[in-house]
């Protein structure tokens, strides 16, 4: 009985942290972002558009997280959001922006379900905001996992 309670703690032990795609237009907050949540234990893929963003989600099926920039040439963090939420519909949104954001906006962001946090932001305030939106997520993996 006891050998059971250790295989099922071993392979709780032995998943895969959870994997967030990141795109931001900007290199620089790109990059703290990414190590940052790197070195909380998070995998992390990043782009700086959307087009690459998307290869990115088709060819690493696994993504938990799209965090993106709402303000991006080309298509924006919103059009990146609803397209991938067509191929993967639960998939969980947090929408990032140092840009103004309407009330109009904000309304949309909460009607889509999405979280939304601005820039700049404190680095324990994205880790709680990815924390609270990944809980659900992990949550399942573990209970899977035994």
């Amino acid at each position: 009985m006891s050998l059971d309670i250790f295989a099922s703690e071993r392979r709780a032990a032995e998943l895969s942290p959870s994997k967030i795609l990141l795109v931001d237009d900007d290199p620089d907050m790109r990059a703290l972002t990414r190590t940052f949540l790197e070195h909380e234990g998070y995998g992390v893929f990043s782009s700086g558009d959307a087009e690459r963003a998307e290869q990115i989600f088709r060819s690493v099926p696994e993504i938990d997280l799209l965090v993106t920039d709402l303000y991006m040439p080309g298509r924006s963090g919103m059009e990146l959001a609803r397209e991938l939420k067509m191929i993967r519909s639960g998939l969980p949104v947090l929408m990032i922006s140092g840009g103004m954001v309407d009330s109009a906006q904000k309304l949309r962001l909460e009607q889509e379900g999405w979280s939304f946090l601005a820039k700049p932001f404190r680095l324990p305030e994205l880790l709680s905001t990815v924390h609270r939106i990944l809980a659900p997520v992990e949550a399942r993996r573990w209970k899977e996992a035994r």
